[in-house]
């Protein structure tokens, strides 16, 4: 059972969750100072916001301790919303989705080169896994996200740490994952059901 799985059998079961996931959802949005920049679109009992200027949706685990949103602040060419964040765990899975409308035309291997250097940095043991990684690519979409995966070790134990990247429009898309353990294709499938989740309703648009 991958993440996304478990989140819509939750949903089916309203207890009266929905109301608290209703409200993590706006304290979110409140904690990051984000409003306007976020709205909550919680319909069930998974708190659900979306990044207002890209289309980003971020699914958050009910609860989990590292919940959260960013909204990074502004620089030369980047309004506030142009670059955002949003964190979560599920499935022995951190994650962190990144929306931004960047002011300079970078290709998707430059935002992953990027991502890979900062793994790296982080883990300067990380090992490159290159022998397979399943994919899924966005609606109407031919290409799928590019993506780097390594085996790292976190707290003594093997995890897997990957970065995906999809350019959709004015908007770069980015997910890091890292799971414990070195199940690659369970890591590969959890996480892309993640991110094409993110991305379901983004509409590329400047």
């Amino acid at each position: 059972m991958i993440w996304i799985v478990l989140l819509a059998g939750l949903a089916a079961h309203d207890d009266g969750a929905a109301a608290a996931a209703h409200a993590e959802a706006d304290a979110l949005i409140a904690a990051a100072g984000a409003e306007g920049v976020f709205e909550n679109v919680t319909a069930d009992t998974v708190p659900t916001l979306r990044h207002v200027q890209s289309g980003l949706t971020c699914h958050f685990t009910p609860a989990a301790a590292t919940n959260s949103v960013t909204v990074y602040p502004e620089a030369p060419g980047l309004d506030r919303g142009d670059n955002v964040g949003c964190n979560t765990r599920g499935q022995n899975m951190d994650v962190t989705v990144y929306a931004t409308r960047y002011a300079h035309d970078y290709s998707a291997a430059e935002v992953l080169n990027d991502a890979i250097a900062a793994i790296r940095h982080r883990w300067p043991e990380a090992q490159a896994h290159e022998d397979g990684f399943p994919l899924l690519t966005p609606p109407d979409q031919e290409e799928p996200p590019a993506h780097a995966v390594f085996k790292v070790t976190v707290r003594d134990a093997p995890s897997v740490t990957f970065v995906l990247v999809q350019h959709l429009g004015a908007w770069s898309y980015k997910m890091r994952g890292t799971q414990a353990g070195d199940d690659v294709m369970m890591a590969g499938l959890t996480g892309g059901m993640m991110f094409m989740n993110a991305l379901s309703d983004v509409g590329g648009e400047p």
